[in-house]
């Protein structure tokens, strides 16, 4: 499976991700394992680890669009794929029926073993 998180250039800026949360900062803070004042400096220098942009991203909502389109394409490759199984399932049923009715090519002997 591929990286889903994005690269440093394609991450939003840490006033995007923190206003894009739904809980107050101090959940937020704790989430992150960090105090309320850490929250607040990263917040007033728009600065913070990459750890914690990632973890605010991942809750974010492009964070949660990115996973939600990966699944969602996942889900597509692999119906896909069954798809294609059943599609040689059904091709080997075929060769089986024709194999067994005896319309394919007859053996050599086939006359001895009907005229017992």
């Amino acid at each position: 499976m591929p990286f889903s998180a994005p690269s440093p250039a394609r991450m939003p800026p840490l006033d995007y991700l923190l206003a894009d949360q739904l809980e107050p900062p101090k959940r937020i803070a704790r989430h992150l394992g960090v105090s309320l004042r850490t929250l607040q400096r990263w917040k007033a220098n728009s600065n913070a680890p990459r750890t914690a942009y990632l973890a605010l991203w991942f809750e974010s909502r492009w964070g949660l669009s990115a996973l939600h389109a990966q699944a969602f394409n996942e889900a597509l490759h692999a119906r896909a794929w069954v798809a294609s199984l059943e599609r040689e399932c059904e091709r080997l049923r075929d060769i089986i029926r024709v194999l067994e009715s005896g319309q394919g090519y007859p053996a050599a002997n086939l006359g001895i073993f009907h005229s017992i």
